[in-house]
């Protein structure tokens, strides 16, 4: 395991050596196979300063963690499991079964970077300057993995001459990086719709949100410019709107699927389990 160095973490009583405990985590309210396995920094190597400790965060804003079907599917852990099914009883073994089952959405180098998300709510970290972004997405009895290209990005076309092919420019107006979370939309034009929004949380100290200055483009929209507490918007045409998911949109063509349809695991993990993180 190569954990990352601690993030946006408070690590006031943490001085010198890193003390702590590895310990699973089952988030309420979720499908078993959301599980992980957790670092918790403590004053002390005495467990009875778990609860006064903090998880070990990644740079990226976000508790630093194994899911659960990386741990099953990989025999580099199977002390781990055992440990987990036989001794501790923290997982059920038909559970960890069906997240063996599921490892190989979760190997390194395929979901690497991904976002493992099951819950509207759940943060997640967007670098602005990232072309496409990945997730997974866990549910009762399956997974899903998408990817989303242009949350942070737009293109405009222009012809080097008169007879030529129009070509299309990528702009990325703003470098950092920003903690998000789906939502369920509750805009007029959605009503009645699976569609999932992007709330901006905060952005990321390490990397705070600025101008790119290799941007080149029109000026853009002030509101373009991620907010805190605000919806992720973006430009599509020329126009100003939220980022928005349809689940259930017609693909854009026949050889192209709907990379949203797989935001239909947080609705139906809100529906199972009333779930938020």
């Amino acid at each position: 395991m190569h954990p990352e160095s601690p993030g946006q973490q408070d690590a006031s009583g943490f001085h010198g050596r890193l003390s702590g405990f590895l310990y699973y985590c089952q988030p309420p309210r979720a499908p078993p196979l959301a599980g992980e396995l957790r670092f918790r920094l403590t004053p002390s190597d005495d467990p009875a300063s778990f609860s006064s400790g903090v998880d070990y965060t990644t740079r990226r804003g976000v508790p630093w963690y194994i899911p659960l079907p990386t741990i099953a599917g990989n025999q580099t852990f199977a002390p781990l499991q055992h440990l987990l099914t036989d001794v501790d009883m923290a997982v059920p073994r038909q559970v960890m079964e069906l997240a063996r089952e599921h490892h190989h959405s979760f190997k390194c180098g395929d979901a690497k970077g991904s976002r493992v998300l099951h819950a509207f709510g759940q943060p997640f970290d967007v670098a602005l300057y990232q072309l496409e972004h990945k997730f997974v997405f866990v549910g009762q009895k399956h997974i899903a993995r998408t990817r989303f290209q242009r949350m942070t990005s737009f293109e405009t076309c222009f012809q080097t001459a008169a007879s030529a092919p129009s070509e299309r420019e990528r702009h990325f107006p703003f470098l950092g990086s920003i903690l998000c979370c789906f939502e369920p939309s509750t805009l007029k034009e959605h009503s009645g719709k699976r569609v999932a929004v992007i709330r901006v949380l905060r952005s990321l100290e390490p990397d705070p949100v600025r101008p790119n200055p290799a941007y080149t483009g029109a000026p853009v929209p002030r509101e373009l410019c991620p907010q805190e507490g605000q919806l992720l918007m973006t430009l599509r045409r020329r126009r100003l709107k939220p980022w928005a998911g349809d689940v259930d949109a017609r693909p854009p063509s026949s050889t192209r699927a709907n990379s949203a349809a797989a935001l239909a695991v947080l609705f139906d993990n809100a529906l199972a389990y009333s779930s938020t993180a």
